[in-house]
């Protein structure tokens, strides 16, 4: 046999070796090897071990590979523009897994790349690790489970300008196994319908407000609707709401008739394959195709009115732990009855105890000593099929069955990320995927499909993608690292939405400081984002009911518009979009003396003084820009009771054992109670010692972190403001006060409280809404995704509260020394006759701002008070001239009179503009 073999198309070129092993993989106009080392193509896993192959002999088209113990017979067939390999056959005792074809790439996997590869698998059975697109490696494994023989992928391998147009053709000539999408896979980029924009509707559109919903998608110049299911229509069955729609699908019919009337694209928004509990899948009689996990044998006979349900199986590993994302049931099936339980008996005789019989409407039954009791499937808080059988088809199809009888146009699949409940997170791919691809198959028309997941088969439908669920503060922070992932995943090859987007205003109850409300700036730097990026969006929250009940939307609603219809007219230059699209850069939209529009970059720049003053009544802002007079928010935030008021409570003190500590690498920390430290507060204590060293050679990825665990959790509902006493060392390290919830609630954020350690004295500081803007500006072992801007912390459930010093002097000691951590009772208050002192001049607003109401003055001293809902409540003239800021640094200082025994705490955001950028 030859020493080499090679695999030919007119664009690229595949060399192996005898032995196994890729020599080349070249682009064949260039000459450039894209290999990123020799390595073996095919490998096979028997007894947990992966066994490489070791010898191949390739002859017409035939790959015949030798592993340890295996033997695999190819096909490879060259096209004129990809390659297809196919196992024809498969020999191999205890082998689970075949990978037969992994080429490792130096190519970054990028659309900026001259040359693309990519395979793709062309059935269900085969899987790949990688999204259909450019990539830095291709891979294809085959599964004993599933079926070796028939695995099969095409391999393209061309240069960028041919790429797409090649994908189709290998997709359209594909067999039935791959369904068909004329707006998704490698079509997608050619579809706008990609780069709509939508709203949601949580069960308000009906025969009756359809044209009020009509008006509002127009008013703010969207063009797609998307129904959220589980409101509108039931998980699992998909029957409309009869209250909604009282003729069924007829009713939602008209409804979206009358959409697309109007040009408005209708979507069918799903939970992939979770069953509602009120389905006749669970009610009065549970289907038998209801997903299991466990069963167990009836120890004795059941008498109807038992409470107690006695098994012979252990119950060790069996839990009460149940919440939205926790992949665990209560329910228990007998026969046709389910029953909930409250406790397990986990030592022998084992059994569930407190049981609720007769659960979710089925029958109290007597059950016979014997019987199988199963223990059901359960997320998001439903229940979901059992995979193997049909009635994860059967769900399929009605989702199918709903799409085509009232005309929908889009379909997200959402909650398909929880496939891995039906057969562990090994087979989510598989399960997932057929799942979808039993729907494609069904549809009349190509639907937009959208997932909250994505494997490789998805891209064959998927027509868009990028959807997070909303943030609830730091709300351009968080558009920064959504934008940067949106454009990493470009390279998928499918447009991208920057939803999902929420309005927030000011809100009162158990989280009224960990979220900050939305304001127009905010608004033009999330659509300046999608014009630059050519992004759509989606909004969450804004239906004609919220836009008359709400002012703040009402002022919102012409911005969206003005973009969207800017954005779909395709008239704004690239250049322009390019510095549209830089992060942390914003813009305000306006005409120019032509009529054309303007974008003038602008800064909004925010400090917050707190309740003692602790230096923060005196800032200094840059204006980068000629000088001029600003414009100015102030808001007046929630107070923080007294250290010693009667409500508190030590949340923290750090003297007991159970403290732990870690650390990034180079990182040494230390930790000890301070007896008496040197003019330490009275009161202020118990008192520790924080250190750490850096001995890295910089500030950036060092942080330690000192963590107290709760069990069970305190419950600090009454006292979500903290207080606490801090000696620095001046080095400028940060200290991060954090709590967080459980992970399994719902609530399972992070509350992370900043104090810059610039200082040498004692200081007290109190802490309350979550300091997210700044977290980018630091390196955490725990990442900035929604934990962060979404999340809340539950403070009912506060699990863990910890210490962390972070950006640490290199090749230096930081020290500081901190109080006993005190939960405090936070009140409203008012900020009376707020001021700014600048420019050498003062200027004060008579007017009383009570928390929840903000103040905005305009560049001409021109102020307006708003409520909490963004309603306008009067107007105020600046007493004493409205001075300019200078170009560069100007010192800033708040003032305000006494108002009740609080001292107040304001944001205070200072904005300034420059000239429109030139195209």
């Amino acid at each position: 046999a030859p020493a080499e073999y090679t695999v030919e198309t007119s664009h690229a070129l595949w060399t192996f070796g005898a032995d196994g092993v890729t020599r080349r993989f070249v682009d064949k106009a260039t000459g450039t090897d894209y290999l990123a080392k020799p390595a073996p193509f095919a490998r096979v896993l028997k007894d947990g071990a992966w066994r490489p192959a070791t010898s191949a002999n390739y002859e017409h088209g035939r790959l015949v590979l030798a592993f340890d113990g295996a033997r695999a017979v190819l096909r490879v067939t060259p096209r004129p523009e990809h390659f297809e390999v196919e196992v024809l056959d498969f020999e191999g005792a205890g082998v689970t897994e075949l990978a037969f074809m992994e080429i490792p790439l130096s190519l970054k996997g990028t659309i900026e790349e001259p040359f693309a590869c990519t395979l793709l698998a062309l059935n269900l059975e085969t899987n790949s690790p990688k999204i259909p697109g450019p990539n830095d490696a291709l891979e294809a494994h085959a599964y004993a489970r599933l079926g070796f023989q028939g695995a099969r992928v095409a391999v393209v391998a061309a240069p960028m300008a041919r790429f797409r147009d090649i994908l189709k053709d290998v997709v359209q000539s594909a067999g039935p196994d791959i369904p068909k999408s004329d707006i998704g896979g490698p079509w997608a980029l050619d579809s706008d319908a990609g780069r709509g924009s939508y709203l949601f509707d949580f069960g308000k559109l009906t025969e009756q407000t359809v044209d009020d919903w009509i008006a509002t998608v127009q008013a703010l110049g969207m063009n797609q609707v998307d129904f959220h299911t589980g409101s509108s229509l039931r998980f699992g069955d998909y029957e409309p709401n009869p209250e909604l729609f009282p003729n069924g699908r007829a009713s939602l019919k008209a409804v979206i008739d009358k959409l697309h009337a109007a040009g408005i694209a209708a979507g069918l928004h799903t939970y992939a394959f979770f069953i509602a509990k009120d389905t006749p899948y669970v009610t009065p009689i549970p289907d038998p195709r209801l997903g299991k996990d466990v069963t167990f044998t009836l120890a004795a006979d059941l008498p109807a009115e038992a409470t107690d349900v006695p098994v012979v199986e252990t119950t060790e590993k069996m839990s009460t732990l149940t919440g939205f994302f926790v992949q665990n049931s209560v329910t228990l099936q007998i026969d046709d009855e389910l029953i909930i339980y409250k406790q397990v008996k986990k030592d022998a005789p084992f059994a569930f105890t407190e049981c609720e019989r007769g659960a979710y409407g089925t029958k109290v039954a007597a059950h016979a000593k014997g019987a199988p009791v199963h223990h059901l499937r359960e997320m998001f808080g439903l229940f979901t099929p059992d995979p193997d059988s049909t009635l994860l088809t059967e769900i399929a199809a009605n989702t199918a069955d709903v799409y085509n009888e009232c005309g929908f146009d889009m379909i997200y699949q959402d909650a398909l990320d929880g496939s891995s409940v039906l057969a562990g997170g090994e087979w989510a791919w598989y399960y997932g995927s057929k799942f979808v691809f039993d729907i494609a198959k069904r549809l009349d028309k190509p639907a937009l499909f959208e997932m909250s997941t994505f494997h490789h088969h998805l891209w064959y439908v998927r027509a868009r993608m990028g959807a997070w669920d909303c943030s609830q503060r730091a709300h351009n922070r968080n558009l920064d690292v959504h934008l940067a992932a949106n454009r990493q995943s470009a390279n998928m090859l499918l447009p991208m939405n920057l939803g999902w987007y929420t309005v927030k205003t000011w809100e009162d109850g158990p989280f009224a400081t960990q979220g900050d409300p939305t304001f127009p700036e905010d608004i033009e730097y999330l659509l300046g984002k999608c014009l630059g990026a050519d992004m759509g969006f989606s909004l969450m929250g804004v239906n004609p009911e919220t836009i008359k009940e709400i002012p703040a939307y009402q002022r919102l609603a012409p911005i969206f518009k003005d973009y969207e219809t800017l954005r779909h007219s395709k008239t704004v230059p690239e250049s322009i979009k390019a510095r549209l699209r830089t992060p942390r850069e914003s813009f305000v939209l306006s005409k120019d003396a032509q009529g054309a529009p303007a974008f003038a970059p602008a800064d909004y720049l925010k400090h917050k003084v707190t309740g003692l003053d602790n230096g923060t009544s005196r800032w200094t802002v840059t204006n980068r820009f000629a000088p001029q007079p600003p414009r100015v928010r102030i808001e007046a935030l929630m107070l923080v009771e007294p250290a010693d008021a009667p409500g508190g409570i030590v949340a923290e003190d750090f003297q007991a054992e159970g403290l732990k500590t870690t650390a990034a690498e180079n990182v040494a920390s230390a930790f000890a109670p301070e007896a008496s430290p040197e003019g330490a507060p009275e009161a202020s204590g118990p008192w520790l010692r924080y250190s750490a060293t850096n001995n890295a050679p910089a500030p950036a990825l060092a942080w330690t972190r000192l963590q107290r665990t709760y069990e069970p959790p305190k419950n600090l509902a009454n006292n979500q403001g903290l207080g606490v006493w801090v000696k620095g060392d001046g080095q400028g390290a940060l200290l991060n006060v954090q709590l967080r919830s459980p992970e399994h609630t719902l609530y399972g954020g992070f509350g992370d409280h900043y104090i810059t350690l610039d200082f040498n004295d004692w200081r007290y500081f109190e802490l309350v809404e979550p300091d997210s803007d700044r977290i980018e500006d630091y390196r955490w072992p725990y990442g900035a995704g929604y934990g962060i801007y979404r999340e809340f912390v539950d403070y009912s459930q506060v699990h863990s509260l910890s210490l962390w010093l972070n950006n640490l002097p290199a090749q230096k000691e930081t020290a500081c020394v901190v109080g006993a951590v005190r939960a405090l009772p936070l009140v409203k208050g008012k900020v009376a006759r707020p001021g700014l002192r600048f420019g050498g001049a003062t200027a004060a607003f008579p007017v009383e701002l009570e928390t929840g109401q903000y103040l905005e003055c305009d560049a001409t001293g021109q102020a307006i008070v708003y409520g909490p809902k963004g309603e306008r409540l009067r107007e105020v003239k600046v007493e004493g001239a409205w001075p300019a800021l200078a170009a560069g640094e100007n010192l800033i200082e708040f003032t305000s009179e006494p108002a009740g025994d609080n001292r107040p705490r304001v944001r205070i955001t200072v904005s300034t503009q420059g000239d429109p950028i030139a195209p």
